[in-house]
């Protein structure tokens, strides 16, 4: 029995009307088809449209990264159907167009351009598409989200994490502007799936926002102070970094060699004015900057950004002259007029 109706409060961050095309995995009139090509990327289970699902024109696109996929879905048709439980997915739900109905156990949710939910994998979905909707899903495995959650808090996880559907309404905007940062990269046709630093960074933004932002069984966790972290250890930790920032490390990565939680982590680095990406950042910005200023000829910027674990140019070039207050480019035609000089 339903208690209650969901819903996330206005936000102004707007989604585009039919995402993600340049990703189009499926496109049919048949209502069999439809299911199946649900089924397959949502559930692992048959589901089955209600008889007189006859005429849709049904659209499906994802973009899949590693431990995350974002997808859009659309049927120019009012139609609802049983998903059951995705049992190893967590399935975050916002509508760029139209409305879509929810039922996840027993919360209904509104999801409308201007609302939003997150699923829980242990309760059983419904979804009832209204006339020209399109639905934009963001799709985390399960086993990844709640790694990150122990990777976080440090603690174990002895039951399922279960969220409240609910979007908090700052929350809400905040996630949108993610998505809306990543659809813009995807839909420019940059690849980012192509390059595992991005990937693992924008997969631990988009874990971490939601782990933190948005009401769970496990979110008391968060509230309490975290263990200090000894300065022998932040160190330990630095080292690393400079050791390994040409490779895709992540907070789990950290977490793992350091046997420190990422809560206390954050909070040890925040004590001396950054977190522990942005030293990341700074570690790699430092090294290029070395390395361009030592450039051999022949040598391109382009080259030496990625050695240094650098894989998106276009931002690495705004940071590197928000830093050095100059663009990359301009460091090493300097450094070459000065060995011709």
């Amino acid at each position: 029995m339903l208690n209650r109706e969901t819903a996330m409060g206005p936000t102004t961050t707007a989604l585009p009307v039919r995402p993600l095309s340049r990703y189009q995995i499926a496109a049919t009139s048949r209502a069999d088809e439809a299911a199946s090509f649900i089924s397959s990327t949502y559930c692992g289970h048959q589901i089955r449209f209600p008889d007189r699902a006859a005429s849709l024109r049904f659209r499906l696109c994802e973009a899949p990264l590693a431990r995350i996929s974002v997808g859009a879905l659309s049927f120019d048709a009012q139609i609802g159907y049983d998903l059951g439980e995705t049992e190893i997915f967590y399935l975050v739900q916002i509508a760029a167009s139209g409305t879509i109905r929810y039922i996840n156990g027993n919360e209904l949710c509104v999801v409308t351009p201007r609302q939003g939910m997150v699923t829980s994998p242990t309760r059983p979905l419904s979804i009832h598409y209204g006339p020209s909707a399109c639905g934009l899903i963001v799709k985390i495995r399960r086993r990844a989200l709640e790694r990150h959650l122990h990777v976080l808090t440090g603690e174990p996880i002895t039951a399922p994490l279960t969220f409240d559907p609910r979007f908090r309404p700052q929350f809400g905007d905040r996630y949108r502007g993610l998505l809306r940062f990543l659809m813009e990269d995807l839909e420019a046709g940059n690849s980012i799936g192509d390059h595992p630093v991005l990937v693992t960074n924008v997969e631990d933004t988009l874990m971490t926002a939601l782990l933190v932002g948005q009401p769970h069984n496990y979110s008391r966790q968060f509230e309490a102070q975290p263990p200090d972290v000894a300065p022998r250890q932040i160190r330990e930790v630095e080292e690393y970094i400079r050791a390994h920032a040409a490779e895709p490390l992540s907070i789990d990565d950290l977490v793992r060699y350091s046997g420190i939680s990422g809560r206390s982590l954050f909070r040890a680095f925040r004590t001396l004015g950054t977190s522990p990406m942005a030293f990341l950042r700074s570690v790699r910005l430092d090294d290029a900057r070395a390395r361009l200023l030592a450039a051999a000829p022949g040598e391109s910027v382009t080259d030496i950004a990625l050695d240094c674990g650098f894989e998106h140019l276009g931002r690495f070039s705004k940071e590197y002259a928000r830093r050095f207050s100059e663009s990359p480019s301009r460091t090493l035609r300097r450094v070459h007029r000065m060995r011709q000089s």
